[in-house]
């Protein structure tokens, strides 16, 4: 097996913590880099740009080769004791216990996110036609073969990150939440990767993937985003979401409809972004909520806050973003605690802003290239911050 010694690197999980704060350590690579995935008690993992699968273990300050003919272009996810991926042919590959298991019979979405559940992955398989993606429930078979066993009648977004949320506040661990009912007409942004936007949110039972709620925007609106975050919300969960039409992105809650048992409901709206083809990129915790608005020309932090059926916004800092210009990587921020952690406007510092002392900015760390990707250690003493060149760096918490 390959391996990749890391220069100057602390070990994780350990001495991270002991590291001055804003301390940069670079990875000594054989390869360029493309994705980057931490995962609790597993360690850090990454996709090499010519398809192999790496992993930092606990403790370790090297890594070793796991994998490969990996599509490097298509998001890692973890969790459960295992870490998925996709193949470079569309199949999917799980680490479980130290070994490798690959599914049968499915091609899986390029770029579109996995979600691992403590029994199954979901995921977005292309449809027979190329087109008409749909999100589909994998298991092991007892060979420990993934077999596609459920999926949604409806098409999905292409590039869709499907995600588990309470919406009922059951508190039943809650079923999968998606963007879907694409379409390539409404809207000619097309800055998330592609000209397709979502029309339609889905929640589904997390097992059959039938519906249970379902909210559907009427034209001129999309949806202009590919994942919905999950927040507290009245005892449950809400969803943040960014929608988009003539007079730009506005930030949008999205919650369980009191009235209708089979429905979503706009909880809240932020006032739009002004201007057709403004976007704003959300990031949250979970309880608290915020958004970089253009990202892209001038980048402005602004917190919200719930306010009757409004989303109320104040300006908190400018010159930052959180997003490329044609990536599908939406957030390339990193909440450490109270912590919020993100890019400056050309990418090359990260600035760190303290939540419990108002966001104000603690401190402001200079790194040697633009950030396209960022993660935290599971144990949240530094973050690995993935660069434009493929170059990967930690930066101490």
């Amino acid at each position: 097996m390959a391996s990749l010694a890391l220069a100057a690197l602390w070990p994780w999980a350990s001495a991270a913590s002991a590291a001055a704060f804003g301390a940069v350590a670079p990875v000594n690579q054989t390869e360029a880099l493309r994705q980057i995935h931490a995962e609790t008690g597993l360690g850090l993992f990454a996709t090499g740009a010519r398809g192999a699968l790496y992993r930092w273990a606990p403790g370790a300050a090297s890594a070793t080769e796991v994998a490969r003919l990996l599509d490097p272009e298509s998001p890692l996810a973890g969790g459960h004791g295992r870490v998925a991926a996709r193949r470079a042919d569309g199949g999917l590959l799980v680490l479980a216990q130290g070994r490798l298991q690959g599914s049968k019979g499915v091609r899986l979405a390029q770029h579109a996110g996995l979600l691992v559940l403590p029994l199954a992955v979901i995921a977005v398989a292309v449809g027979t036609d190329g087109r008409q993606h749909r999100l589909i429930r994998l298991e092991p078979d007892a060979g420990g073969h993934w077999r596609e066993v459920a999926r949604s009648a409806a098409a999905v977004l292409p590039d869709a990150r499907p995600v588990q949320v309470d919406l009922d506040g059951s508190g039943e661990g809650g079923h999968i939440a998606v963007l879907a009912g694409p379409d390539s007409e409404r809207y000619g942004h097309a800055v998330l990767g592609d000209g397709i936007e979502a029309t339609q949110v889905l929640w589904l039972e997390r097992h059959a993937l039938t519906p249970l709620r379902q909210m559907d925007l009427q034209a001129p609106y999309v949806f202009e985003d590919t994942v919905l975050r999950p927040v507290k919300l009245d005892g449950a969960e809400g969803l943040l979401t960014v929608r988009s039409g003539p007079q730009g992105g506005q930030l949008a809650l999205l919650a369980r409809d009191p009235k209708r048992a089979d429905a979503l409901q706009l909880r809240a709206l932020g006032d739009p972004v002004g201007g057709r083809h403004r976007w704003l990129s959300p990031t949250t915790d979970g309880q608290r909520w915020l958004a970089v608005h253009t990202p892209h020309i001038g980048g402005v932090l602004h917190e919200y806050r719930l306010d009757g059926d409004q989303l109320a916004r104040r300006a908190l800092t400018k010159d930052v973003s959180t997003h490329l210009i044609g990536s599908r990587e939406l957030d390339l921020s990193v909440w450490l605690g109270s912590k919020l952690m993100l890019p400056s406007q050309d990418g090359r510092r990260l600035r760190v802003f303290d939540a419990a002392a108002g966001f104000a900015e603690a401190a402001s760390v200079a790194l040697p290239g633009r950030v396209t990707m960022a993660r935290a250690w599971p144990d949240a003493s530094a973050v690995v911050v993935l660069l434009d060149d493929g170059r990967a760096v930690q930066v101490a918490a």
